[in-house]
């Protein structure tokens, strides 16, 4: 089954419907005259963000950052009628000076050593002054049961089907055993959400760049807790208020 298969062409219409209500609240978190700048996509996926700005703000310059092959392979397929938007598979490659950058669908996928990885290079390229849009699923508390209900109906068993684990996530307390994967020769991830906390990963987030402002989607009204997604912005400041806090 293929990425597209899995999120944007999901069998569920209201997954679905999430999946691309997500990509129009991530765009929502800033406005018309930062997206005249250049824009990176940070762990792109296939390239729907991008190809979203460019519907929205026709010849916005766009990089998309994917380092896995296949997937930033079939980015390209989608980009390449664009000619302002590019994709890269290096870190090395990404250009430094961004003005916003996003990075949705990752955090919740990447261990401690990756998180890190990825948060020196977003602080590398983005310039002070700019905006990082993260996106993340909420996978404690109440969103915790209902998706991990459905995802014991759909796949009793799994890892994240568990309901010891889904009754530990829906009372605060993310489970701590995920299981790393590989992908590519130097990079683990996680491919179950369940396990993730978007409030740790806030604390991070604000130990380098400062204050993160939360808001929850679909339902940004309501509080985060009652939503299935998270958005942390944030605007990098002149100096680092902390400092890299690395996790050894």
């Amino acid at each position: 089954m293929s990425y597209a298969d899995l999120t944007w062409n999901d069998p569920n219409a209201v997954k679905r419907w999430l999946q691309h209500r997500r990509i129009r609240d991530a765009l929502d978190q800033i406005g018309p005259d930062q997206a005249r700048g250049l824009i990176v996509d940070f762990g792109g996926g296939d390239g729907m963000l991008a190809e979203v700005i460019q519907k929205r703000w026709p010849g916005t310059r766009v990089v998309v950052f994917e380092p896995y092959a296949e997937m930033a392979e079939a980015a390209r397929r989608r980009l390449d009628v664009y000619p302002t938007v590019s994709v890269v598979e290096r870190e090395v490659d990404l250009p430094p000076g961004a003005d916003v950058i996003f990075c949705t669908e990752v955090f919740e996928h990447l261990p401690d050593v990756e998180t890190d990885r990825a948060l020196d290079e977003i602080d590398r390229i983005l310039k002070a002054g700019g905006r990082l849009v993260i996106g993340v699923p909420v996978e404690v508390g109440p969103p915790a049961l209902l998706k991990g209900l459905f995802r014991h109906w759909r796949r009793a068993g799994a890892y994240d089907a568990d309901l010891g684990r889904i009754w530990q996530a829906t009372t605060g307390r993310a489970p701590t055993d995920r299981p790393p994967e590989m992908l590519g020769p130097d990079r683990k991830y996680h491919s179950f959400h369940l396990g993730f906390d978007h409030r740790q990963l806030r604390r991070r987030l604000e130990e380098r760049f400062g204050h993160a402002r939360l808001t929850g989607s679909p339902f940004r009204i309501v509080p985060v807790f009652l939503n299935s997604e998270a958005y942390l912005t944030l605007t990098k400041p002149e100096t680092v208020p902390h400092g890299p806090r690395r996790t050894r």
